[in-house]
């Protein structure tokens, strides 16, 4: 079983190694892309684990040879936690969302919330 810390370790990989890093004309936005799952260990990826793993993900390598490639990164504890903080900015701690929420539970974004 792949721990959570490796699923966000790496879905916060991919944000990073994914985006253009290109050079491109001041005042141009750059192109950034996201792509987050679940189960995914960062051997799981060829361009990080590099043939070892057999794993073969070519449109990433693609993507991750025109652009950057980050191999360092900071991932919450469950995909819960790095969820929340991806998607609202703020730490699970502030959002109360540091763990999977049961059904029912008082856990959750409020309405409140920013």
């Amino acid at each position: 079983m792949i721990r959570p810390t490796i699923i966000c370790k790496t879905c916060l990989g991919l944000l990073l190694a994914i985006f253009a890093s290109s050079a491109t004309a001041a005042g141009d936005k750059p192109n950034i892309l996201v792509v987050w799952g679940d189960d995914i260990g960062q051997f799981n990826l060829s361009a990080i684990n590099l043939g070892v793993m057999g794993y073969k993900t070519p449109n990433i390598d693609r993507i991750a040879e025109e652009g950057a490639l980050f191999t360092d990164w900071y991932g919450q504890q469950s995909c819960t936690a790095g969820r929340a903080a991806f998607i609202t900015g703020q730490s699970p701690i502030r959002t109360g969302l540091t763990k999977v929420g049961l059904p029912g539970a008082d856990l959750g974004l409020k309405a409140e919330d920013p």
